[in-house]
């Protein structure tokens, strides 16, 4: 297939490229770049030109591809010009303006351009547009902030509710009290899987179950130390965004069950949640140490409390609870599937 006069114009004369390389070249709608090693621009194909606002190619050639961005993406680019001349391909993102001045985003990938022994001999760069899709993350990101403003309102609204409607009727303060002590429990899981920018937080974790327990649990008791109160140990897993309402139900109502009647109603006792990966999934174990002479919590093992463990564990996680009261205190044993966990 022919070029072109017009594609003609922007290939260099020992450019060979077979009559598909050539057809490929012209049809693409990003814009793709011909670099000597040197990171010296050779060819831009039409569309590449039309999409930069470029009206005479010949006053870039020969140019560095370097001097068509801006200074706060140079870095990238020479990283990427060095990468794939040495047989790699290297990607990034950056804002880069048209011939014109019309910034926009572009997603970057460059490859070297191998020879028939297999020697990087020129650079391709494809550049695609993606200033949309930009616009409209960033779109969403000032709804995703005003929604965790409104969430983060929303609980504080609700707690304050709890409070004055325990007032009013102060026989109902203990029911009260729990229940306000499980809304900050799925504040704090919300505010963990949430982007850190949107909640307030400036650490960037990863979803993992240990890392939203220490969150859940860190209210309960020290962490940390010879004297901590709550010790996490084994194996870690992702957690996802489904499951970490059902994780926080469990864990703040152990934790709250272990503060009213259990091991953390005592200033000597302590808990410990081990997680092991087994052959079926995950296993967590929630072991709780009184100190020696204090009497166990009462086996009681019915009420709201139990029946949130349970919906939380069997019906929406799909795992399987077994309870134990040993010498020292409860014993909690839950198995997870490791898909409905990391969902």
């Amino acid at each position: 297939m022919p070029s072109s006069p017009a594609l003609a114009a922007l290939l260099p004369e020992d450019l060979p490229l077979d009559a598909l390389g050539l057809s490929l070249f012209n049809a693409s709608v990003d814009c793709v770049e011909v670099m000597d090693l040197a990171g010296d621009l050779l060819a831009m194909n039409v569309n590449g030109a039309v999409l930069m606002e470029i009206e005479d190619f010949d006053v870039l050639r020969n140019r560095p591809w370097s001097d068509l961005w801006p200074a706060s993406a140079r870095g990238a680019v020479e990283a990427a010009v060095a990468l794939a001349r040495t047989g790699e391909a290297a990607h990034f993102t950056a804002e880069r303006p048209t011939r014109n001045g019309v910034v926009k985003w572009c997603e970057v990938v460059v490859s070297p351009m191998l020879d028939d022994r297999g020697r990087t001999t020129r650079l391709i760069s494809i550049c695609r547009d993606v200033t949309d899709r930009r616009r409209v993350e960033e779109d969403n990101g000032l709804l995703m902030r005003e929604l965790a403003h409104r969430i983060k309102n929303m609980f504080a609204v609700v707690d304050g509710l709890i409070s004055l409607s325990a007032r009013a009727a102060p026989e109902n303060k203990p029911f009260a009290n729990a229940l306000r002590e499980r809304f900050k429990g799925l504040g704090r899981a919300v505010a963990y899987v949430a982007r850190p920018e949107l909640m307030g937080r400036d650490d960037d974790e990863s979803y993992s179950l240990h890392g939203l327990l220490h969150v859940l649990l860190g209210p309960y008791g020290d962490m940390e130390g010879a004297d901590r109160r709550v010790l996490i140990v084994g194996d870690d897993m992702p957690v996802g965004r489904s499951a970490v309402t059902s994780v926080a139900l469990f864990a703040n109502e152990l934790a709250t069950n272990a503060l009213k009647y259990g091991a953390l109603s005592s200033p000597e006792g302590w808990v410990q949640v081990a997680t092991s990966v087994t052959g079926e999934g995950l296993e967590l174990v929630w072991e709780e140490h009184l100190p020696q002479g204090l009497p166990p919590p009462a086996q009681a093992s019915d009420g709201f409390g139990a029946t949130l463990l349970d919906i939380a564990v069997t019906r929406q996680l799909k795992g399987r609870l077994a309870r134990e009261w040993g010498p020292q205190g409860l014993v909690v044993r839950i198995d997870l599937p490791p898909d409905r966990l990391a969902r």
